[in-house]
């Protein structure tokens, strides 16, 4: 297990299918979890909660995890439309407070700390004989039927079994939107690469997530194959899930 990969969106318990995809590929897994969880299972896993409505928290998160295992290689930051819109389905005040605290902030406070910790890292191998390669930074999401999509194609709602509300819908597009300006600014960075990908329930690899795990840990292996790190103009480009690796069908 010689990487480690942080993954933070889908919490534990719910989100043990895609940490299973990623520990067959040979990664020990830093993983957020809802308070009360139970404890990973696996040697190889580390669960850690996630207090998504403070940036200190965040902090924190980081460090607990590099306390764990030393070091983070990989982050992923996984938004899942369906699975948020089991959870925010009503229009309350209430909930869309939560709904932006959860599906908005908690990601945006995360990927910050982390690109810090990564510009840290890089940064302290400067001196050495070998500096160290870029970490990895992922922005992950598995896109569902919104209520507009469904409106527009009423034949497509037999598809899923929830359709996901305004809350949901306005806080991935917001993921989405981050993603790509976080790729604008960081995607020349020596020290990380930023890598925007995204799936459905029609697209084989996204179906279930055990093999999303796989197919985005896969498709990290061969990034550190290439002899250069994604260009910023890659950065930009969301990577269908089941695209073996950089050079292949990319689209927008």
């Amino acid at each position: 297990m010689s990487k480690t990969i942080l993954i933070a969106g889908k919490d534990l318990p719910d989100g043990t299918d895609f940490v299973d995809g990623a520990e067959v590929k040979m990664r020990q897994v830093a993983v957020t979890a809802i308070k009360g969880a139970k404890p990973a299972t696996s040697p190889n896993v580390t669960a850690f909660e996630w207090q998504r409505t403070s940036p200190i928290r965040a902090r924190t998160l980081i460090l607990d995890a590099e306390t764990a295992y030393k070091k983070i290689d990989e982050a992923v930051l996984y938004f899942d439309e369906g699975y948020y819109a089991t959870r925010f389905n009503l229009l309350t005040p209430q909930e869309c407070s939560q709904s932006c605290d959860e599906m908005v902030l908690g990601y945006q406070y995360l990927a910050l700390e982390i690109l810090s910790r990564f510009e840290k890292k890089y940064s302290m191998s400067a001196g050495l004989e070998e500096k160290a390669p870029p970490s990895k930074l992922v922005f992950l999401i598995k896109n569902s039927l919104s209520e507009c999509d469904a409106a527009k194609n009423p034949a497509a709602r037999s598809s899923v079994s929830i359709a996901s509300g305004p809350l949901v819908a306005a806080a991935a597009a917001a993921f989405q939107a981050f993603a790509e300006n976080i790729a604008a600014i960081y995607g020349a960075r020596e020290y990380v690469s930023i890598i925007l990908a995204r799936g459905d329930i029609n697209n084989e690899a996204a179906r279930l997530d055990r093999t999303f795990g796989e197919w985005i840990c896969s498709y990290l292996d061969e990034v550190d194959k290439q002899k250069n790190k994604p260009s910023p103009k890659q950065s930009l480009n969301w990577i269908k899930a089941g695209v073996k690796g950089p050079g292949f069908s990319l689209f927008r």
